[in-house]
């Protein structure tokens, strides 16, 4: 149940536990369906970091439920910093800060508002989690009991050897870069689009038991929400057992088994020091509200002559020799998780959608990055040696996590292993090696040929509102039109903001990487110009109604 007249946490709080049931219904909807396979990944992620925030909410709702107006407050001041840093426009800001109104008071101008504490970041969530040691028991005997002892036992079943490196593993697929395209790499599978199957295991693992602790903590944290129909025990208990059933049939797949007693001092809690200094823009005054008139069906139509021309030429990644393995991933990737967008977002899927898009545009704008300058090739040679230092340090980071946290090296190394079809490059990482550019610099690259260059590191951040599940975010994925509001919906603003970066995104990832499969041909060349060409014809319509750049 909503309380529209109530409080602006608690009708954020009303609205986590839909969300999360919502993506984790979309994850398991492309388990199987050939396309989209690190968008199960992302969704994973996305309810994992949800069960750690609602799981610390639950501890003490009273004091810490109000904290989503803060987090509100402070994603609003983050993104005003990007449009006053990058020089960007945006005439419609309200619109992005309020999209609902008639609900309850999200203007963040209130006194609650204003005094609001601060969540704690991902990180800190993380590490309370771990500090607390949190230990896999059987639910069975506390079905009826109450959910506090609910909640224990189901962050129990989070808990498992190598945390850290499975949380790493999700955010690689997340952030849709190499490392994470390789969880696609599945024996007779479609590269890019299916998942191997210890993978897909561990992302469902993460996103049931997420999804439940979400639950659990709402049930704490706004226990007036609970539908009176509805027979809470009961349905608590059915949810448990249904969740271990996923636990126990995951773990034998993924081989990560419980967690180890904790050897020597608790882990160390990060904790990130704390200040609020808001813009004036971060408020949005009542009369300011922007009324919810967009409409997108236009955007929607260039998006699909650009998806015909997609499709209207392919190339075999090994037709022209041996292909390595970058390019045939972000070739046959790009293609997957675009099928993943256009498949998704004009029915219930809509917020898979948003997760796919981000992903397009994080690797689209590393490729921009690494093929800038052909011309000068020993500048190239040193980004291409960048470009794969970062992975390799990441998956050897990864593989220290797993084996520093009770995996076996054996286990943690299975986890990475390619089908025996792929020859592995050299693992050696450059002594002194450079990282990668942030991404708010290679976006900025991305974004170049733009009258406003610095509307992509602002989209990104938009965007990222719906993969981090801000209460920015839970707001653009519902709609309150006639006095109904529809949980399962998406902004018009939201939503061409995710198909003209979908455009754009796959437009640089297919055109570079065909260029590349084929070595230059005139047909690569060609469709290269043609997707750039109606990427833009998209984002000159989708500007009319998300108001960037």
């Amino acid at each position: 149940m909503f309380h529209f007249d109530g409080p602006g946490d608690q009708f954020l709080a009303e609205s986590a536990f839909p969300y999360a049931r919502w993506r984790y219904g979309c994850a398991d909807s492309l388990l199987g369906s050939g396309m989209g396979g690190t968008v199960v990944g992302a969704l994973a992620r996305s309810l994992f970091d949800d069960g750690l925030l609602w799981q610390w909410i639950a501890e003490s709702p009273a004091d810490r439920r109000p904290a989503l107006l803060g987090r509100m407050l402070e994603e609003r001041d983050r993104i005003c910093g990007f449009l006053a840093e990058h020089e960007v426009s945006c005439p419609n800001l309200a619109r992005w800060f309020v999209p609902l109104d008639g609900v309850t008071d999200l203007t963040g101008s209130t006194l609650a508002a204003l005094s609001a504490p601060s969540l704690p970041a991902a990180t800190e969530l993380l590490d309370l989690f771990l500090a607390s040691s949190p230990e896999r028991s059987a639910s069975s005997a506390l079905i009826g009991g109450g959910v506090e002892d609910l909640l224990k036992a189901a962050r129990g079943m989070l808990a498992m050897s190598g945390l850290r490196g499975a949380v790493m593993v999700l955010g690689h697929a997340g952030h849709g870069n190499l490392l994470g395209l390789q969880s696609t790499m599945a024996t007779g599978g479609a590269p890019g689009h299916d998942l191997r199957a210890d993978h897909e295991a561990l992302f469902m693992h993460v996103a049931a038991v997420g999804a439940t602790v979400t639950l659990l903590g709402v049930c704490a944290a706004v226990p007036e929400c609970w539908p009176p129909e509805v027979e809470r025990a009961g349905f608590l208990g059915t949810v448990m057992r249904l969740t271990e059933n996923v636990v126990a049939a995951a773990s034998a797949v993924h081989g990560l088994g419980d967690p180890k007693p904790p050897v020597g001092a608790p882990p160390k809690v990060r904790v990130k020091a704390r200040t609020r200094s808001l813009r004036p823009e971060a408020l949005v005054a009542r009369g300011d509200v922007l009324p919810d008139i967009g409409d997108a069906s236009a955007v929607v139509a260039a998006v699909r002559e650009y998806e015909g021309f997609v499709s209207s030429w392919v190339t075999s990644p090994w037709a022209h020799g041996d292909p390595k393995l970058a390019s045939v991933l972000a070739y046959a990737g790009a293609h997957s998780t675009f099928a993943t967008v256009m498949n998704a977002f004009d029915d219930h899927a809509a917020v898979t959608s948003v997760f796919a898009a981000r992903m397009l545009l994080e690797e689209a704008a590393r490729f921009t990055w690494l093929a800038q300058d052909l011309e000068d090739e020993e500048a190239f040679v040193q980004r291409f040696t960048r470009y794969f230092d970062e992975f390799r340090t990441r998956r050897k980071k990864t593989i220290a996590l797993f084996t520093g946290n009770g995996v076996a090296r054996a286990a943690a190394t299975r986890l990475f292993r390619m089908p025996d079809s792929v020859v592995e490059g050299p693992e050696t990482i450059t002594k002194g090696r450079k990282p990668l550019p942030s991404i708010d610099e290679m976006l900025l690259l991305l974004g170049a040929p733009y009258p406003e260059p610095g509307w992509l590191p602002v989209a990104y951040s938009l965007l990222s509102q719906v993969t981090h599940s801000t209460p920015i975010g839970l707001a653009h994925m519902a709609r309150y039109r006639d006095g109904t509001l529809s949980a399962h919906d998406i902004s018009p603003e939201m939503l061409a903001l995710a198909l003209d970066v979908s455009c754009l995104g796959s437009a640089r990832l297919l055109g570079m990487s065909g260029l590349i499969l084929t070595q230059g041909s005139n047909e690569a060349q060609q469709y290269a110009l043609g997707l750039e060409e109606r990427a833009m014809k998209v984002h000159n319509t989708a500007r009319l109604v998300h108001w960037l750049d």
